[in-house]
């Protein structure tokens, strides 16, 4: 009998519960977190569209369906510009984004030894993201304390794209090239003439004459329709490798529940990892893409003799730094030679494709 009656009231609480609502925890609807992200690419490229919507989704996955995150998207021009854009994060203008350390080069000295010419040459641009992943862990340098760092990546190794075909260092010279700031030096010195300009104002620039060459990564030939503009590309690699931040304002972070907030930390290493092979695919279908077109586009290796000689003529440029980190307080040969050491370990391994 006594059976019977606690049989019934457990029913009866059952019942009553669900009346009320009660569901199961894991039964329960995610909860939705709206976030702004801001960063220095159109809408339609790669980064936007596969290569941060598939790390949100990472988070995601790392809370077990707890959490889905709402993305407020804000491509280049509709919030901040690239130059802009980490102060705009530290100062809530943007809730978190992404943007090259190269806009700002004096702002993160420790990060930016990595774009030093002839410091870290990478083969790929899965090497260049466990790179510059590794070297902020090394180093933690307190420049990026003013957000919370999600994590880096970078796009690769440099081409220098031109109108006439350069086989040699010596072709170099008299060229009206779209340089950043940490190459500007290497130009000069092989009589090129460097304009500093952000990507957004390539095409023109190379439609009015005001360039002629441009130094990137493959991707922008067909990402930013710079295939219409050259019909050759030189592999320079010790010129430079191009690396990014993607940050989140702290109040922004400290307002996240701690559970998110872990989720995204999970995530960092395979996020710098996928995006480097993302960045790898890209570069490739832009070579096949550039080679498609009318006239085909050539892609050309440098004598390797000429990397021996780039390594000399660039080593002013590396003692420079070297003394402006030193004079800093801090340990600036260590930290210069820091960044050919962990390149050279990534550029010898292989490394998963990728595939959309």
């Amino acid at each position: 009998m006594k059976k019977k009656v606690l049989l019934s009231l457990l029913i009866g609480m059952l019942v009553a519960l669900f009346l009320n609502g009660w569901t199961s925890p894991a039964l329960a609807a995610p909860k939705k977190i709206t976030l702004g992200f801001a960063h220095i690419w159109p809408a339609a490229h790669f980064t936007q569209a596969k290569q941060f919507t598939s790390y949100f989704k990472m988070v995601e996955k790392a809370t077990k369906g707890k959490y889905t995150l709402d993305i407020k998207w804000y491509p280049v021009g509709t919030l901040l510009g690239g130059v802009e854009l980490y102060d705009g994060v530290v100062k809530g203008i943007a809730e978190s984004g992404t943007s090259s350390l190269a806009y700002t080069p004096g702002r993160f000295p420790v990060m930016f030894t990595l774009y030093v010419p002839g410091a870290a040459p990478p083969e790929s641009a899965a090497a260049a993201a466990r790179t510059v992943m590794e070297f902020y862990k090394k180093w933690n340098p307190k420049e990026f304390s003013e957000t919370k760092n999600l994590y880096f990546y970078a796009t690769g190794p440099a081409w220098l794209h031109t109108k006439r075909p350069v086989r040699h260092l010596d072709d170099i010279k008299g060229l009206k090239v779209r340089a950043t700031a940490d190459n500007v030096e290497v130009f000069k010195l092989l009589g090129a003439e460097p304009t500093s300009m952000v990507m957004g104002e390539v095409y023109v620039a190379g439609k009015k004459g005001i360039i002629d060459s441009l130094i990137s990564p493959l991707e922008t030939l067909q990402a930013w329709k710079h295939a219409e503009l050259f019909d050759y590309s030189t592999f320079v690699p010790h010129f430079y490798s191009s690396f990014f931040w993607v940050s989140m304002k702290w109040d922004k972070w400290k307002a996240l529940p701690k559970d998110l907030q872990k989720a995204f930390d999970s995530v960092a290493e395979d996020a710098a990892k996928e995006a480097g092979a993302i960045w790898d695919y890209y570069q490739v279908a832009a070579m096949n893409f550039s080679k498609k077109k009318p006239g085909g586009h050539e892609f050309i290796r440098l004598p390797e003799a000429e990397w021996a000689r780039v390594k000399e003529m660039t080593k002013p440029i590396r003692e420079k730094y070297v003394a402006n980190l030193n004079s800093k307080g801090l340990p600036g040969e260590e930290i210069m030679e820091s960044t050919g050491t962990i390149m050279d370990k990534y550029n010898k391994q292989t490394y998963e494709e990728w595939k959309p």
